[in-house]
């Protein structure tokens, strides 16, 4: 026997359980919108399937253990995607090849920065760990805003080719520094 005979049967299922469910999905999310948001799923769901769910106990039970697995699903979803941020964002510290390819690219800037002519590694190094802006950098060796902007894209040109493989870390570890520096001045 298919779940709902007709909408009118639907509407009345509905507004005779939607607030219990709502309450009973906010015992396990813990926040009303997304309590609400699953009850309004698991309906939606009923609706469009309605004619190939058969209910083998009553309307009540079948409802609350629909409500109950979408709820499951819903925090076992929250818990992958807090994993894979967390080992997105913050590699493992006892991770020795970790360890190792952060040696293994420390040697590699350093070898980029001795690639570089001095003044151009000059200049990169006041932009890029001194934080300059690149007037300020002008200022302070009395050449012109056009001449650090062509030697910074040079140098970083140079940067690209010797460290492409390991960009993905070093936007990651500059993401963590700013995070960090922020942090400091909260």
């Amino acid at each position: 026997m298919a779940l709902f005979g007709d909408s009118f049967e639907f509407e009345i299922v509905y507004k005779q359980y939607y607030s219990m469910l709502v309450g009973f999905s906010f015992q396990y999310v813990e926040d009303g919108d997304v309590a609400e948001d699953v009850v309004q799923d698991v309906f939606s769901n009923l609706w469009n399937q309605s004619d190939r769910i058969e209910v083998k106990t009553n309307v009540k039970s079948y409802l609350f253990g629909a409500v109950r697995n979408a709820c499951l699903n819903h925090l076992k979803h929250l818990k992958v995607v807090e994993s894979h941020e967390k080992a997105t964002i913050y590699p493992e510290a006892d991770d020795t090849s970790d360890f190792m390819e952060m040696d293994e690219l420390q040697k590699k800037i350093e070898s980029a920065l001795a690639q570089l002519p001095e003044k151009r590694r000059e200049i990169f190094e006041l932009s890029r760990f001194e934080g300059k802006k690149y007037h300020e950098i002008a200022t302070e060796l009395d050449i012109s805003i056009k001449t650090v902007e062509t030697q910074m894209s040079r140098a970083l040109k140079v940067m690209r080719e010797v460290l492409g493989s390991y960009l993905v870390y070093i936007f990651i570890f500059s993401l963590i520094m700013l995070i960090e520096g922020c942090r400091g001045k909260i």
